[in-house]
């Protein structure tokens, strides 16, 4: 079958086909002469070209259509030469050949119309069912690491309480007995400041030790009707010294008509407080910190975007591992523990980043 590089409006062919037509019984009564004859047969066999065009074009009903029309043109040629009885024959012969072809081209261009129709169904369905199965696939593979996640934070969980509950006991022991010997020296005395710095690294390692513990057992949230902006802004009081610090500047582009909703407050401010301490810690050399809230829908969602020095993505798709962490100091725990207690929401989190260009957190959870 004859295709064309580009698909022509239905009148544009409705158009070409009146004009072939036209052209034709054009020539065929005005042709004369000497070749008359020989032109009368050769114009009246051109009628099979519009003929199967419209069969083409529109099918069986295309084609008869045409070939009717061509019939209705070629008529009065009959009765130009009704008085030769092999002539009337051989032109009674056109007519008919004219239906047959019609109607035999019309219908197998529609066998092949419907065909087309079928396989291009078909290649519809298989396109939406390798969709379906690419959705589901990669719902079975995030449901897949959701489990090795659980798996590998109960086992670290418990291996966590254990130790915890072995060297938190030994060092409260010894803040004890530094704070007795403390009061045995002179504040100018050098042993002093040694005593000092033996409290100050027995609090960071107390500190280290409650992070495993919140991270070995952690509490379900206790929901109550709370105002998100209002946590945001405490943690964003209580980071301010370290803001300045740091030369970071904190922008607030807060959403005053969220309300209050559904959630606990004191547990979103531990996970909130990471998130802003971790941007500040990315900016050494100082920058902006915009921490963003706004309703969505049904979801509340909060935005933690740094000007920091980004995070290379090998080191994304581990950020929220347990004991994983690129600073000289700290458990690696943060993170990790606002991943928990996100999801304890029935929230998620998720990371935007390139080195050198900072990195935004995003916390959805559901506006109850």
């Amino acid at each position: 079958m004859i295709r064309f590089p580009f698909r022509m409006h239905k009148g544009v062919k409705v158009y070409i086909l009146a004009g072939l037509l036209a052209l034709i019984t054009l020539f065929h009564y005005l042709a004369g002469g000497a070749m008359a004859g020989i032109l009368h047969g050769v114009l009246g066999h051109l009628y099979i070209v519009p003929i199967i065009l419209g069969a083409y074009w529109f099918g069986i009903k295309g084609g008869v259509i045409v070939s009717i029309v061509s019939s209705v043109l070629f008529s009065p040629h009959l009765l130009m030469h009704w008085a030769d009885p092999f002539l009337d024959i051989y032109n009674y012969t056109e007519l008919f050949l004219f239906l047959l072809i019609g109607g035999v081209t019309g219908v197998l261009s529609q066998m092949e119309r419907n065909q087309r129709m079928r396989y291009e169904e078909a290649l519809a369905r298989l396109d939406e069912s390798h969709r379906t199965l690419k959705e589901q696939t990669d719902v079975l593979f995030k449901t897949e690491e959701q489990l090795r996640r659980a798996s590998r934070l109960s086992a670290l969980g418990e291996i966590s309480a254990g130790m915890a509950h072995e060297i938190r006991n030994p060092l409260g022991s010894i803040k004890g007995a530094v704070e007795i010997l403390k009061d045995d020296y002179d504040p100018e005395d050098v042993k002093y400041e040694f005593l000092q710095i033996l409290l100050k690294e027995t609090d960071r390692l107390n500190g280290i030790v409650q992070e495993f513990i919140g991270f070995a057992r952690p509490k379900q949230p206790e929901l109550q009707l709370a105002d998100v902006n209002e946590a945001i802004e405490s943690v964003l009081l209580l980071a301010e010294q370290e803001a300045r610090k740091a030369g970071v500047t904190i922008e607030r582009k807060l959403d005053r008509s969220i309300g209050k909703l559904s959630l606990d407050a004191s547990m979103l401010k531990q996970a909130f407080l990471n998130l802003v301490l971790n941007a500040i810690q990315a900016m050494p050399q100082g920058g902006v910190l915009t921490v963003e809230s706004r309703l969505r829908e049904d979801a509340l969602e909060m935005k933690f975007s740094d000007t920091g020095i980004g995070i290379p993505e090998e080191n994304r798709k581990k950020l929220f591992t347990p004991f994983f962490t690129t600073k000289k100091s700290g458990a690696g725990l943060g993170l990790a523990i606002t991943y928990r207690i996100i999801e304890n929401h029935r929230g998620r989190i998720e990371v935007a980043s390139a080195p050198g260009k900072g990195a935004t957190f995003t916390v959805s959870i559901p506006a109850v």
